[in-house]
């Protein structure tokens, strides 16, 4: 299976479970801790849903985690910078003579106030490529958190370069104190 860092990835996982609240928790997450289904539960970790909770350590444990398993981090990283800076998620749609989009990597530029252009990451949610005239649900993570600050649930802001189109806000949560 996973050989010389299966326990070190079970303490891993085991200290992010702890982190979990227990209205939040479920049987099946400790059935799969005591059988020692690492990758099960790794995945029911990131799942979770709830942002208070959530910590910075409680997303690095994960990456570690799936670090040590060669799985892929990126995930549980953006997640770890979420945790920090807020969420904020849009319902993205390409212009049709768009280019195609990728799902994570691009950092474009957005328009955000109708006269200052900023740059955030992106994630999309659902597929791992955004086609001309599509629409998904995405992330975005601002290089610069207090330039977005203004926007509200409902704002639309626009995607610039080849890939123009717009976004409409559908979730923000803020930054942690």
């Amino acid at each position: 299976m996973l050989g010389r860092h299966d326990s070190e990835i079970g303490e891993l996982l085991r200290f992010a479970a702890a982190l979990v609240p227990s209205e939040v928790q479920s049987a099946d997450l400790l059935d799969y801790l005591d059988l020692e289904e690492w990758e099960l539960v790794l995945q029911l970790l990131g799942e979770f849903d709830g942002h208070t909770w959530q910590t910075p350590r409680y997303w690095a444990l994960l990456a570690e985690a799936a670090t040590e398993m060669d799985q892929d981090d990126a995930w549980f990283q953006w997640r770890c910078v979420e945790s920090i800076q807020g969420v904020l998620r849009v319902e993205l749609t390409l212009a049709v003579a768009a280019e195609p989009l990728q799902a994570r990597g691009e950092r474009p530029m957005w328009d955000v106030t109708g006269k200052h252009q900023r740059v955030a990451a992106l994630w999309i949610e659902s597929k791992p490529v955004l086609g001309p005239g599509e629409r998904a649900t995405a992330r975005l993570r601002p290089f610069v958190p207090p330039a977005w600050a203004h926007l509200i649930r409902g704002d639309v802001i626009t995607l610039l370069g080849g890939s123009p189109g717009t976004a409409k806000i559908i979730e923000k949560v803020p930054p942690r104190p």
